[in-house]
Parts: structure tokens; sequence; C-alpha cells
């Protein structure tokens, strides 16, 4: 199950403007000796896909290395990825902290202590009406391990911060992505083939990439719910000061030095939903590039860590 937590309260719309360090590669797929960019007619594409990624492996990065309160804290050290997408189940669920976290959701929901870790009775059953696991109560009643590993694995799904922000099995993304669309002139760069196990070049593999270099690279993105102060926000402040002073990369042969970005620009609406009258709230909404004054990605920065 997919589910948005919260109501929408405000809306963020970032418009970022890139300049291109080293040349980029998205490519079309396959291993042509002629590896072609993403192309939609004539225009050159960098799908929402590929931003989502190359953002999410940065947040992935920078939260394992931030600290975050309660069960976030937890969420984000289970967290990996896997064939079958994201989990935050330790191995054979025998882990100290999973287990005592999954005890302690017990003991709240059976009444036996008002609250622990910060959870109430009232968060756990709310969870469980929201996750889907109302059909499997008299599971969790009787205390059935299995059931009890599923819901704990659950519930820090929807409080890792990563998740909120890009999505998983069981929370919506907070933050999206739109396709990059770009009229630019490509070139081709040479490359060869590696033999990864023998650590040598491949013999007779010689192939030619198109690249762009020439153009700035615009990405817009679209965000809901970003509260000030928050463990999720706050980790959203911390990628786009990353990418503010490191830059990005995207695309393909990043290991071959390609696909390096810079922030050139930022053009960021924080649109407000909780003030004014429906016929406010829907101008901003519809129109923000209009209705609601324009910050920088600095003031986006600040006002995602709760400083202003």
């Amino acid at each position: 199950m997919i589910l948005q937590l919260d109501s929408v309260c405000n809306k963020i719309v970032g418009l970022l403007t890139f300049g291109v360090e080293t040349p980029i590669h998205v490519g079309a797929g396959g291993v042509e000796v002629r590896r072609s960019f993403l192309k939609v007619e004539d225009r050159l594409v960098i799908p929402s896909s590929t931003w989502k990624g190359a953002f999410r492996l940065m947040s992935e990065r920078i939260a394992k290395n931030m600290k975050f309160n309660g069960v976030s804290s937890l969420s984000v050290k289970f967290y990996r990825e896997t064939t079958r997408g994201i989990s935050y189940s330790p191995a054979n669920y025998k882990d100290a902290e999973f287990v005592n976290l999954r005890n302690e959701l017990i003991s709240v929901h059976k009444g036996l202590k008002p609250e622990a870790l910060g959870i109430s009775r009232g968060d756990v059953d709310i969870t469980i009406r929201e996750l889907g696991f109302s059909e499997e109560v008299e599971k969790l009643n009787g205390y059935d391990e299995t059931t009890w590993n599923r819901f704990t694995e659950a519930f820090l799904a929807v409080n890792c911060p990563i998740g909120r922000l890009y999505g998983n099995n069981y929370v919506a993304a907070k933050v999206r992505f739109v396709d990059t669309v770009i009229k630019g002139r490509t070139s081709e760069r040479a490359g060869i083939g590696i033999n990864r196990r023998a650590l040598k070049v491949e013999e007779e593999f010689l192939y030619f990439m198109e690249v762009l270099s020439e153009s700035d690279v615009k990405l817009m993105f679209i965000a809901c719910n970003l509260k000030p102060g928050e463990g999720d926000s706050k980790l959203f402040a911390s990628t786009l000061q990353y990418v503010r002073e490191m830059g990005m990369s995207i695309g393909g042969s990043k290991s071959r030095g390609l696909g390096h970005l810079t922030i050139k620009g930022a053009k960021i609406f924080i649109i407000d939903l909780t003030t004014g009258s429906l016929d406010d709230k829907m101008l901003r909404i519809v129109n923000p590039f209009k209705h609601v004054p324009p910050t920088d990605l600095e003031g986006l920065i600040k006002w995602l860590r709760g400083w202003n």
C-alpha cells in the first residue's frame, strides 16, 4: 500500500539551472558501437527517474551521517535497497534494536505502556489501519511473530526520512522531479571497453557516445508537505546544500568523469496552503510564478531547516 500520511499544507516548486562541467550522456539503452543520447523526437531528455535516482543516492549517503530523532534513526540504520525494493528488516529479524522496537510496539498496542520511544497507542492503531494490517489484528493481538516483524518493518518505513522524501513500499514520495527536455547540440566522444575482472582494456572494443556539453540544464522539482525542522526536510536541505557546494553527477560513465553539473541559479516558490481564501490558494497552486514571491536556494535551505 502506498499512502500519503498528511493532508497537503504546502507545496514547493523549484527551478534549478545547472552548468555542464563535463559532458553528459544519458543513454537510450543498448551496447551498440554508437550509443545515442535519449531523445523524444529531436529533443534530448533527462528523465525524472534519472534525477530521482541521483538525488536519492546523495540523500542515502548523507542520511547515514546525520542524527535523527526516535524511530527515524533506526529507519535510516536499517534502510537498504534490495532486488525487491527498499527494505527495513535486519538479517533474520534478530538485531537487538529491531527486536526491542518490535517488543515496545507490542507493549504499547496491548496497553501495557502508555507510550514508548515517543510512540503512543493511538500512533500504533492508526498505523495498523493506514498500512492495511486491520485484517491481521487477530494475529497482532495473538503475538504472531511473523506479522509483528512485518508491521515493525512497515512502521520503520513510514518513519524513514529517505522514504518520506523519495517514496518506498508504504509511503508516496514527497519530492517529485520533472523530465528535463533540452534543445541542444551534441557531439561524439570515443570510449573503450574495460574488462573489470582482468582490469585491462577489451580488445577491439571501441565505441562512441553521444554527449551534451554546451547547454545549460534545467530541472524542475515539486515537493509537498516538507515541514520546516522535521527530519525529512533537514535531509533534503542537506542534500541541496551538498549540490550547491559540490555539484552533482548525472547519467552514464560517471566513473570516467562524465556528467558533472554545478548550480548556476535557482528560483524557488514556497506555496503556503494554510492561509488565505480558497481562491487565493488556487491561484498560488495554478500559477506560483505569478502569485508567490520567489526565493533562492539558500532561502529554501534555511526554510527547510526551520531557521526562518
